[in-house]
């Protein structure tokens, strides 16, 4: 028989989409809290949550004669019709958020001088309270009304991390707002609202990290920051993205942000992003999800467009010289040596390069190799150390690229053609982007159905790594799929052409090296995002060899 469900059930069905766990509890009590125009706030937790979660701010309150309306399901002070969906500006909008909390929670507010306590949904007691700014709301014994959901929450460790991670979303893109979390009477998270997003990143990853991060300046749609390339995490929790000042979680956003960083980190490396786009609110929709973790942009490639301009920006603009001073013990241990101790000879793609003098332009000046592969460089700044391998490949990688979209390739064709044995599926790979291995200057006829004719190479690469290079150039284009595979082929082939540790290089070929590197793009690292050099500053060989003067 079909009958209206009890209203203390349909609460509670309601309250199951909007508060999943203490950390959603926060999140709406601090959405409420900026609605309201605060400029600060202090969110105190106790027992991961469970025991209880106070909420205070300084923003424009509740008014005494609305205080009890507030939390009745689908009432809102922010908007009045259907028109209004069109272009929400606030946090909050469907009056939900209250009257879920108040449905699995014994829940205390008090705001413009009066007070009322809600228990499972229903009024306990309400009055006359203390006349304080904005609003103070406590929120206990969640969840002990509807134990099946307990039951459900993670660790206690694992719920106060998402409640960090809330608070320290807010704090990194509302730098203006002082947030202050206390876990269990101890201090998580404390920003000094001052409106400076690095020093909010310092409150929350540490100043080590701020001073690493890059801000997107000037650009239209994007504010934030993103991390230098050699600042990265083995995770995504580093990433913050947002609309209008709103947390989301958006794929599409984190993909392009991460093909930005695509050469100038390792496979598995994650960059630390704070990023806000700010976009007029009728070409957006956030009321697609209960929770409102996720939106709708009206154009969604212009804002992926924009993004990808903004990151690259901010990374092509970054100082690629400049690095940590490294650990002293890591200098007192250096030892560098000449060409000697090395065994084997540069491949002919450094061996063949001008030797007349020191190039125009450059600012590094060779001193020689060090140890298996190392080329020591003095700079403006300090020594530079660089690893002859990941530079080498770097420079070979640009160039391969910049062939692929002039659409000419370089390539030396094979008096005798190679066979390569390959699987099936590179044959197909291989097929599949034939042209664009053209421009790379690799050549092949299919020669039976597990073996490809090499005809022509890229004029960098050693004749005897051919068979090497070109399986696993065909590997990367079969393991990866759309824009990026041609780029995993490329770096693959730039792998195998450059130089290696062990080889010779003399002081001609170091400079070339040295020089083409500087000009390069995104020289910081290697295609595979290893880096490419390190520089140890003048100041800290003063410092270590008490030079004070």
């Amino acid at each position: 028989m079909i009958q209206m469900l009890p209203p203390e059930v349909a609460d509670a069905i309601a309250a199951g989409e909007v508060i999943e766990r203490p950390a959603s509890v926060v999140k709406e009590l601090v959405e409420n809290a900026l609605d309201a125009g605060a400029l600060r706030v202090s969110i105190d937790v106790r027992g991961a949550g469970k025991t209880s979660i106070r909420v205070s701010d300084d923003g424009a309150g509740i008014p005494a004669d609305q205080l009890v309306l507030a939390f009745v399901r689908h009432t809102t002070s922010k908007l009045t019709k259907i028109a209004d969906l069109l272009a929400i500006q606030s946090f909050g909008f469907r009056g939900e958020a209250l009257a879920s909390i108040a449905a699995v929670a014994d829940v205390e507010c008090a705001s413009g001088g009066a007070t009322v306590r809600i228990r499972a949904g229903e009024i306990v007691e309400q009055g006359a309270g203390p006349l304080l700014p904005g609003v103070v709301i406590e929120v206990r014994d969640l969840f002990a009304n509807v134990p099946a959901r307990l039951k459900f929450l993670k660790s206690d460790a694992t719920e106060v991390a998402a409640i960090k991670e809330v608070v320290s979303a807010f704090a990194l893109l509302h730098p203006h707002v002082r947030f202050h979390l206390t876990i269990d009477s101890r201090a998580a998270v404390s920003s000094g609202g001052d409106g400076d997003r690095r020093r909010a990143i310092a409150a929350v990853y540490g100043p080590p990290v701020a001073a690493e991060m890059l801000e997107m300046i000037g650009m239209p749609l994007i504010a934030g920051m993103v991390s230098q390339p050699r600042l990265s995490r083995g995770s995504r929790d580093g990433m913050v993205v947002a609309v209008n000042g709103r947390p989301i979680s958006a794929r599409s956003l984190v993909y392009a942000l991460e093909e930005c960083y695509q050469g100038r980190l390792e496979r598995g490396r994650h960059p630390l992003a704070v990023i806000d786009v700010g976009i007029d609110p009728e070409l957006v929709d956030v009321n697609v999800h209960p929770a409102k973790r996720e939106v709708r942009f009206r154009d969604e490639g212009a804002v992926f467009a924009a993004l990808q301009r903004a990151v690259r920006s901010a990374l092509d603009g970054s100082d690629p010289f400049r690095y940590r001073p490294i650990d002293e013990t890591a200098v007192a241990g250096a030892v560098i040596s000449g060409p000697q101790l090395t065994m084997h000879q540069a491949p002919a793609a450094v061996a063949s390069a001008e030797t007349n003098g020191h190039p125009p332009n450059a600012v590094l000046r060779p001193i020689g190799q060090a140890g298996p592969g190392y080329l020591v460089a003095e700079g403006p700044h300090g020594l530079v150390l660089v690893d002859q391998h990941a530079a080498h490949e770097r420079v070979l990688y640009n160039r391969l690229l910049d062939r692929l979209r002039n659409g000419r390739g370089a390539s030396q064709p094979l008096l005798i053609p190679q066979a390569v044995d390959v699987d099936p599926g590179l044959i197909a790979a291989a097929a599949d982007h034939r042209a664009e291995l053209a421009n790379l200057g690799l050549e092949y006829e299919e020669f039976g159905p597990r073996s490809l004719r090499i005809t022509a190479v890229p004029t960098e690469l050693p004749s005897g790594r051919a068979t090497a290079a070109i399986q696993e150039t065909l590997a990367a284009l079969a393991e990866n799929r759309g824009d990026g595979a041609i780029q995993r082929a490329a770096a693959a082939l730039a792998c195998h052409s450059a130089v290696r540790f062990g080889d010779v290089l003399d002081v001609a070929e170091q400079r070339r090296l040295l020089a083409d590197l500087e000009a390069a793009e995104e020289s910081i690292t290697c295609p595979h995002g290893r880096p490419t050099r390190l520089l140890v500053e003048w100041q800290e060989l003063t410092r270590h060899f008490r030079r004070n003067y």
